[in-house]
Order: C-alpha cells, then structure tokens, then sequence
C-alpha cells in the first residue's frame, strides 16, 4: 500500500498539497498509455471544484477522470455485473447510493477487479475524505491495496453525526503517519482566526475587527444587517449562509434584500441567488414535462421543446434525434429521457461551474470547500443535533471568509447557547 495523507484546519491548503503531492507522484511515476488518474469526491459540488484544481496541474489536462465515489460505484456494477451476481449482489436501484457502494467495495476486493482498476487508474486521489460513510470507505481501502492514494481530510469539517468517530480518519491514521497543516492561508485576519480557533476548541468565539456577532429582532432587522454589509463590504464576493432553511429565516432576509431597499439608510436592493444542487436544477427543468408513459419521437421532442430552453434540454433533444436516426428507435419513456437530462446537468456543470454571482446564498453544505470575500452566517431557530454539530456547522460557515465575516442570530437567546456559549 503507498498511501499519502495530509490533514488540517479549514483553509490550510489541503488541497493545494495534494496537487503537490499528486506532481510528485506523475514525476516520479508518469502515467502510461490509457491511463488516468482517478479523483474521488462526496459531493457534486466538491468534484466540480476538485476538477478545476486538477486542470492546472501541469501534464494532467486530458489524463485524469473527476467522480464522486457513488459514480464510480455506480460504473463498476455494471462493469462487473456478471460477477456482482456470482457474489451475491442483489440488484440495486439506481438511487440506492449506500448499498452500490458496499457492493463496489466487494467487487474491489475481488483481486481480478482490483487488478483492472489499478491497471486504468494507478493513482487515486480523494479530497473531503472526512464525509465518507463505511460504504465508501471499503470501496476505498480497496483501492488503496493496489493503487497510489492521496487523501485530504479535516475530522471537524464532517457534519454527519453518524460519522463520530470517523471511520475514515481512523483507518488513515492506522495506514500512514498523515502530514499534518497548522497555517491558516485562506485568511490572516486575527479575528477570524482566533473565532474559528475557539470554535474549534469549544471555546465561544469573540467578536473583533472584521468578526461580528449580532442578534436580529425578525426578519427587518436581519435585512437591514445584510443590505448594510453589502453595502459596505468594499467589493468582492458575498456568500450568505445559513446552517438550516427550516422555518424560512434565511429566505425571508435573502427575498427581502432582493426586493426592497433595507434600514434606515435605504441599502438595496440587491440580486441574491440561491445556489441549487443537480438534483434541484434537475427538478426544476423537468417540472413541466408533460410526458407520460412512452411516446413517438415526435411527440417526445415537441415534449422538450416546450421546457425552457436550457444545454440540457437541448443535449435531450439532440440525443432523442440521434436515437432515432442512428438506431432506428421509435418511442421514448419519460424516464429515458429524464436520465438524460439528470446526466447533462451534470455534465453543463462540471464544464461550466457554478454561476459567477458577486451575491450567492447558500446552506453551510453546499459552502464546503469554499471562499469569499465576505461571509454573512443567518442563525435560524430551527437547527437540529447537538452543541458539537452546531459548533462544526458554525465553523464550516466561518471558515470560508476571507476578509470579514458577520454573523446574525434570529434572536438574542440563541446567542446564549452553544455554539456561541
């Protein structure tokens, strides 16, 4: 096993040295003919971010595959699904996402499978490794008997409470002696480092130059604090974040800002967007598809054609062409079709990223990851788990600020509760 690992607190450049590492190993190892280096992710959003990093490492453009662990699973059942029967693998939906990933683990195990994937994919690399569920990590312990891995973790950063203790950084602390980060790079602002140094501590952080806590008497005041922190920021990018959209706080401060000018110094209005998952903007193109059961190619495109006009909707009518010119289909199933769509979305998104937007509102899991310029935390009522959870919810916020960061509870009582006692 040949195993890199580096850990360390929000901002301290995980990933950033695990480029460097991943240089280190095509310098000295490079890859042969058809062979790639396979990048592994949780989330969606970590991969698009994980796929432009790995564009600039020198030498790697073309030569490496961005997926998230379940996609990968996913690609390996039906690779081996012959052998997947022989083991005892039941057939699995397409969204039963846990039970793919311990089958793919088995089949990993399996030293014909694990030979393939090695021979294809001699260096495998995980960043936010901290998320992974023991489904996942067997697929990765797997991977790692045969293959280069570098891994990037940080414990604190993982908001699933089932993950206490974390099984993954539990086997990557038994496997290898992790390299270990200490500096903070995102941010060189004193307040932000010591609020997140006490969060992280289970201290209360304390407000300073560029840190503020704030409690807000409803949603005008809470406005009136984001219209003013805009205003005020001294350019760059804002996210507002929130831990919970549970009881509507957080959008009904974002509407708010949006649609009329705020406070007693009239600030605003200004354009917020929410960010959207996949699954959301899929959801959102396929709302008024009026399709059921199978239809003709004709009446499937005219189907289309009437969604708003999107690169997936236009990738689903040109794929529905193609099918019927090239292969000769004639009827086409909503579920084909919304498979197609699902699968460009992701597509669009990966080439494209996200949305370039000077304000963006988000909750603290889509924030993973990531940095601004300014940071705006809304505290709602309604945020479930304990004083931990709450505390690592606080910190993943904070952390992705640059140069200030506000926060602003829905009122004074929560102020006097973890994470802020």
């Amino acid at each position: 096993m040949t195993l890199f690992a580096v850990e360390g607190a929000a901002g301290c450049g995980k990933t950033f040295r695990l480029m460097e590492a991943l240089g280190e190993a095509l310098g000295a190892t490079p890859l042969r003919e058809g062979q790639r280096v396979l990048a592994l992710t949780f989330m969606h959003g970590a991969r698009r971010r994980l796929n432009e990093k790995l564009r600039s490492v020198p030498g790697l453009k073309g030569h490496f595959e961005c997926v998230t662990v379940d996609s990968f699973a996913w690609r390996l059942l039906r690779r081996w699904r012959g052998l997947a029967a022989v083991l005892g693998v039941q057939l699995l939906r397409e969204d039963q996402y846990d039970a793919q990933c311990d089958a793919a683990g088995l089949l990993l195990e399996q030293s014909e499978v694990r030979g393939w994937a090695a021979a294809s994919f001699p260096i495998v690399l995980v960043d936010e490794a901290q998320d992974l569920k023991p489904q996942r990590l067997r697929m990765l312990c797997a991977l790692a008997q045969s293959a280069r891995t570098l891994i990037a973790a940080d414990e604190f950063q993982c908001l699933d409470v089932a993950l206490r203790p974390n099984p993954l950084i539990g086997w990557m602390r038994g496997a290898c002696e992790p390299e270990v980060l200490n500096q903070v790079r995102r941010t060189s602002v004193p307040a932000l480092l010591a609020a997140a140094i006490a969060i992280r501590g289970g201290a209360a952080p304390v407000a300073g130059n560029g840190f503020r806590i704030l409690a807000a008497q409803g949603v005008p005041v809470a406005a009136a604090m984001l219209a003013s922190a805009i205003r005020w920021r001294q350019g760059g990018r804002v996210a507002v974040i929130t831990p919970s959209l549970q009881g509507g706080f957080a959008h009904s401060v974002v509407r708010r800002v949006c649609e009329n000018p705020c406070g007693a110094q009239r600030n605003g209005p200004y354009a917020i967007r929410w960010e959207r998952s996949e699954q959301d903007e899929t959801a959102a193109l396929i709302q008024g598809f009026q399709l059921d059961g199978v239809a003709s190619v004709t009446n499937a495109l005219a189907a289309l054609e009437a969604l708003p006009r999107s690169g997936p909707v236009r990738e689903a009518c040109t794929w529905v062409r193609h099918q019927a010119r090239a292969r000769g289909r004639t009827e086409f199933s909503r579920a084909d079709i919304e498979v197609v769509i699902t699968r460009q979305v992701a597509v669009h998104r990966q080439r494209y990223g996200a949305d370039n937007h000077d304000f963006v509102a988000m909750t603290v899991q889509q924030a993973k990851n990531r940095e601004f310029e300014g940071v705006f935390v809304l505290w709602p009522y309604q945020i479930g788990g304990d004083a931990e959870h709450k505390r690592r919810l606080l910190y993943n916020a904070l952390t992705r600020a640059q140069r200030w960061c506000t926060i602003v509870a829905q009122n004074a009582d929560l102020l006097q509760a973890a994470p802020f006692r």
